[in-house]
């Protein structure tokens, strides 16, 4: 399993909270503002790093709208372009934290795959 199905997933999950209270789905910004709100608590991001964060969030949540809408590519051409932007996003991401908290941002990545693992395996036994 790779770091494209836990993007997808962190993704899922603030969009399913967030649907929960407004019933649309949210924007590439609110994605976005979202995820840099959880990385400034979890990761204690400095205020540059925050708004470099932000920056780069925005430009993948972007990215991943403009992947939703695309009407034209396969499933498999998709999961590759999600895999390809994860790559990117965390070699950019590194870039701007420290070591340890980029240690623990690809530990909490890894948290998440393995959350979402299990359940669709409970998925999977319940169906």
């Amino acid at each position: 399993m790779n770091l494209t199905i836990v993007l997808i997933a962190l993704s899922v999950l603030s969009t399913t909270q967030i649907q929960a209270q407004k019933k649309t789905p949210p924007t590439p910004e609110e994605r976005a503002h979202k995820l840099t709100e959880w990385m400034k608590t979890n990761l204690q991001l400095n205020d540059s790093q925050a708004v470099q964060v932000k920056d780069i969030n925005l430009k993948y949540a972007n990215k991943m709208q403009e992947l939703y809408d695309n009407t034209t590519l396969t499933r498999r051409q998709k999961l590759q372009v999600l895999t390809d932007n994860d790559q990117a996003k965390d070699k950019e991401l590194k870039n701007v934290f420290t070591e340890e908290q980029f240690k623990t941002y690809q530990s909490k990545k890894d948290e998440v795959k393995k959350q979402l693992k299990e359940k669709r395996k409970q998925n999977k036994n319940s169906g």
